[in-house]
């Protein structure tokens, strides 16, 4: 019965958290957009690295290191935003501790 119990109040709070990032990310998106990409967009659009493409024989550096900082200042934090507080919660619930 215990673990019934364990099943549904991880179930609950496993749904409910879901459903309260996905209305949050839609803020998230805004927030990136406006004050973390689009500042370091600049960098991006200096003639370094059209002199740097054409030195590489045509491969375009900026473009992978642009989608790189993208992954990183986008996607990590919206996943781990989305997925940590489960993690850190399921364990608190399911692993038994030592007294």
């Amino acid at each position: 019965m215990k673990k019934v119990y364990k099943f549904i109040k991880s179930f609950l709070f496993i749904s409910s958290w879901l459903i309260l990032s996905a209305y949050l990310q839609k803020y998230w998106n805004t927030f990136h957009w406006e004050y973390i990409y689009l500042n370091l967009r600049t960098i991006f659009d200096k003639e370094f690295w059209y002199v740097l493409e054409k030195y590489l024989f045509g491969l375009d550096l900026g473009y992978w290191i642009e989608e790189f900082i993208k992954f990183i200042s986008y996607e990590i934090p919206k996943e781990s935003f989305k997925y940590v507080p489960i993690f850190f919660f399921l364990k608190i619930i399911w692993i038994k501790r030592k007294k």
